[in-house]
């Protein structure tokens, strides 16, 4: 007799999905030099640290809008005259991402996060066992979004390493895949395309995002945009070789492009933009489909936006002064601690993804895993070690293998911690691989965490130092695309 009750057959079903992660970090607090030094340092959570004492310092503020309104269930803030999420996001798109269309609280959907919205609208899209199609390496947690709640299966696009998955080269692999998942008996619903990308952290071309909004509408499916790094862009002194501004999708004018608007959806949010990922605020946008959106918005009735969350980042959002001038240092704090390891990568002669958005790097320890492999070990082996080696000197980096990239080699780097605590990652996986240290500027504590190393808007700028050699003779200076 078994010794439980039994789950429902649906339960049953989902029992194993998605399937736990092969590299998690150690147990126990991640570092801290305060309340946890003897911490691993996680570099695998894409969280932006740069200015987070400047949000917290807004947030500290008294509080004097509170209301007994926002005591009360979310259906009841929301019926009120008190300003929330619901009106202030939406303009904030207006203002930033410039749509052709202003977006409106009837032409979106608050939700707590992007990865819930996300759930939710694959439920709508797509049925049990139908897919959604996506080009690798594509970030892993989409994986569970797309099976919870829907059951819906992740339909990858394999592609050689040579080809760059961000260019129109792209296509040809796309409508095959498309075709064959079809033949095999696999519905494909969706295309889901994140712009700025994630992992490799850089803008997609309109052209590209064009191509994909066509190869919906041939084959009658609907495309996904997650654009919630679309303010999360920089410039700097190692850009990437296609090279381009962020253009939201929802400036396109797609009828013109023989695009039915119904069939493309947006996500975004302000939470990567302020390093407040915690908060769990984003939107779905979907103009020209009121049907579908008035089906995802009661679904966020039992699982709502916090309260808190919403009276913070309401106060935030009103605060316009304060939002154009974190986003212009957010970017320009971006583009600094992405050159900090950009140079640090160039030292050791490491292979890497060059970034124009984003708040990590994909980078090739193929140099550092050989320098601790064993005879015999497979492309596993090898990463199996490395994580061990890692772990070992109290530092974490996620192999993108977890993301089905083609090269076995590469790990998701994130740069955006606190500049001391950055440092102390980098000398600690010098350590961990026996790799010389490289010479990295040193930053007053006093300025870090509290800046990043900006001072009244302006970066303070580094000369970068690489051994005596120029920038140029380290690696390949588009970095690997896939």
């Amino acid at each position: 007799m078994s010794q439980f009750p039994p789950l429902s057959s649906r339960a049953q079903k989902r029992l194993g999905y998605p399937a736990p992660h092969a590299y998690t970090p150690p147990a126990g607090p991640f570092y801290d030099p305060e309340l946890y030094p003897e911490g691993t340092i996680n570099l695998s959570i894409a969280e932006n640290s740069l200015l987070s004492d400047r949000l917290i310092e807004h947030f500290s503020r008294p509080i004097t809008t509170l209301h007994t309104q926002h005591l009360r269930y979310r259906a009841t803030l929301i019926k009120t005259a008190l300003p929330t999420v619901e009106d202030l996001l939406p303009q904030y798109i207006n203002d930033y991402f410039h749509p052709r269309v202003p977006v409106t609280r009837e032409t979106s959907v608050t939700g707590p996060g992007i990865g819930a919205l996300l759930a939710q609208l694959v439920w709508a899209l797509a049925g049990e066992g139908d897919g959604v199609l996506m080009s690798v390496p594509f970030y892993d947690d989409y994986v569970r979004d797309i099976t919870h709640p829907a059951m819906a299966t992740l339909v990858r696009i394999d592609i050689p390493p040579n080809i760059n998955s961000l260019s129109e080269d792209v296509m040809p692999y796309l409508e095959a895949k498309l075709l064959d998942s079809e033949r095999l008996g696999i519905k494909i619903k969706a295309l889901l395309l994140p712009n700025p990308h994630n992992p490799l952290p850089q803008v997609v071309s309109k052209e590209v995002v064009k191509a994909y909004a066509q190869l919906a509408q041939k084959y009658n499916i609907h495309l996904i945009v997650d654009e919630v790094y679309g303010l999360s862009t920089f410039q700097s002194a190692y850009p990437p070789a296609i090279n381009e501004k962020f253009e939201s999708v929802l400036t396109y004018d797609l009828p013109s492009m023989g695009v039915d608007p119904s069939r493309v959806h947006v996500l975004a949010g302000p939470t990567k933009d302020f390093g407040a990922s915690g908060l769990k605020l984003g939107l779905l946008i979907s103009p020209a489909n009121p049907a579908l959106l008035n089906l995802i918005r009661p679904l966020f009735l039992a699982t709502p936006i916090s309260s808190v969350s919403d009276i913070l980042f309401t106060r935030v959002l009103q605060d316009r002064p304060f939002v154009e001038r974190f986003l212009a240092d957010n970017r320009a704090a971006l583009a600094d601690a992405y050159e900090f390891a950009a140079e640090w990568l160039m030292f050791h002669n490491l292979e890497f993804t060059r970034a124009n958005a984003a708040v990590y790097v994909v980078v090739d320890f193929a140099p550092c895993l050989a320098r601790i492999a064993q005879p015999g070990d497979c492309p596993i082996d090898l990463l199996d070690r490395g994580v061990a080696a890692l772990i070992r000197e109290k530092v974490f980096m996620k192999p993108t293998n977890l993301m089905a990239d083609p090269i076995p080699t590469r790990f998701r780097l994130i740069f955006t911690q606190r500049r001391d605590i950055m440092t102390l990652a980098l000398r600690r996986i010098e350590k961990a691989f026996g790799m010389d240290e490289a010479p990295l500027p040193n930053y007053s504590l006093d300025k870090v965490g509290k800046t990043c190393a900006v001072e009244h808007g302006n970066i303070i700028k580094k000369k970068a130092v690489l051994n005596g050699r120029t920038p140029e003779v380290y690696g390949n200076s588009n970095g690997y695309h896939v």
